[in-house]
């Protein structure tokens, strides 16, 4: 039977995306779209990143290009030496709360083709079935770009007092750290950090935030940043570590797949920061000291390092 389509239908442009499937994980909303909206999605993607290229900052370091975290901690033992503050801040909820018109605001004050804006535009209000213009899904790949677009206003006024005052500022995604070279200029960041968020409708994290003398080592990225000392895992990395360390191992993962998972968190510690990091122990130490293991034979690949592990789990 023949379906009655009115004028309001015949009026309406098609939908241009389409979800599959929609979930929520750890408190944030993942989105999984057809195979159709999934191409149309990296066009956009591309599209967007041509049409943004030279007008996002650089201190932004997870888009493609800008250095990545091993660019940014590698920029950060350059110059920590030279300030005496530091601090440390995370937008609380960061993708729940970024606001749907603030937004598309700032990607049209970049210049941004009307066909992309009609993409982000319903990207961003599929997800919302409350229509409460607020929130973007996590696990599409409009939202890094999304993500640093909406931080620019705070990358511009960073910007600024860079040019004024001397600071140093970096940010991946949400995540930015803030140095400074006295405690004058460091109150004039902190209070512009929090004018900046207020006007966008964001809220710092209560708990992610660290304020301290540089000199005093701090945590970044997952690694723990002092000078006068090479780079060390942070705490929050050694937390992860034992985490899925002990996960495996409760699943009954053999011997060699631990090692493996051990010897790969050692390559990405060390990995695109040659000589930066403290190398003392090896894997043999990270996988007896610091993870406590007992009874698990070492591979013969490993066994140059050390001829035998005790764990104790």
């Amino acid at each position: 039977m023949p379906v009655k389509c009115t004028a309001s239908d015949l009026a309406r442009p098609p939908p241009l995306l389409r979800i599959a499937r929609r979930w929520f994980y750890r408190r944030r909303r993942y989105t999984s779209w057809s195979p159709a909206t999934r191409v149309r999605l990296r066009r956009t993607r591309i599209a967007l990143q041509r049409e943004l290229a030279g007008r996002l900052h650089r201190c932004c370091t997870h888009l493609k290009g800008h250095g990545g975290v091993k660019g940014a901690i590698r920029r950060l033992t350059r110059c920590a030496p030279a300030f005496r503050f530091v601090t440390r801040f995370d937008v609380a909820r960061y993708y729940e709360s970024i606001v749907h018109a603030w937004l598309l605001e700032i990607l049209s004050a970049r210049g941004v083709s009307p066909q992309s804006m009609a993409v982000v535009q319903q990207y961003l209000q599929l997800p919302d079935g409350k229509r409460t213009g607020v929130g973007m899904t996590a696990g599409g790949c409009l939202s890094p770009l999304l993500g640093a677009v909406m931080l620019t206003p705070l990358d511009e006024a960073m910007q600024q007092l860079m040019r004024k005052t001397g600071i140093y500022y970096v940010r991946y995604m949400d995540d930015f750290l803030i140095l400074a070279p006295s405690r004058r200029v460091f109150r004039r960041a902190i209070k512009c950090v929090h004018q900046v968020l207020r006007d966008l409708q964001l809220r710092l994290h209560t708990e992610k935030r660290f304020i301290g003398r540089v000199c005093r080592g701090f945590d970044f990225l997952g690694y723990r940043v002092q000078p006068g000392r090479r780079l060390r895992p942070s705490a929050e990395s050694h937390r992860r570590l034992l985490a899925k360390f002990r996960r495996l191992y409760e699943q009954g993962a053999s011997a060699a797949a631990l090692w493996r998972y051990v010897a790969r968190w050692c390559g990405w510690l060390r990995g695109g920061l040659a000589g930066l990091v403290s190398r003392q122990g090896g894997i043999c130490r990270v996988f007896v000291r610091n993870l406590g293991a007992r009874g698990v034979a070492i591979p013969p690949r490993y066994q140059w390092c050390h001829s035998t592990c005790i764990l104790r789990l």
